[in-house]
């Protein structure tokens, strides 16, 4: 089971109208995988801190749970699952829509659900 996150507000794609700007996802057992916008300069973990914490954003998940720019950054860092249990890495080799950065947080530069 998966959950995608995403922003609302008044920034490129932030429309509460209609699905918002992507985040990223959790999904049982794995690191969260984080959406890159390259053309907004969100391509890292600090910069999706940054936007989260700086930007006029409401924060919501596809099921339309509300969540606080604190939960979702605790959500986006955790490397073990409620047991303590290690969480598996989302994929480990780079290719052109995806990378890993230095902090090992996977990203994805175009729309996945």
């Amino acid at each position: 089971m998966s959950t995608n996150y995403y922003a609302f507000g008044p920034f490129p794609g932030g429309n509460p109208d209609g699905e918002g700007l992507h985040i990223g996802q959790v999904a049982a057992g794995r690191r969260f995988l984080f959406r890159a916008h390259n053309t907004m300069g969100i391509t890292t973990l600090p910069d999706w801190e940054h936007f989260l914490r700086t930007t006029d954003v409401a924060i919501r998940n596809e099921y339309g749970r509300d969540v606080s720019a604190d939960e979702m950054i605790e959500t986006m860092k955790e490397t073990t699952d409620r047991e303590g249990f290690p969480l598996r890495a989302r994929f480990r080799s780079d290719d052109e829509h995806r990378y890993v950065t230095s902090g090992g947080h996977a990203f994805c530069r175009r729309e996945f659900f």
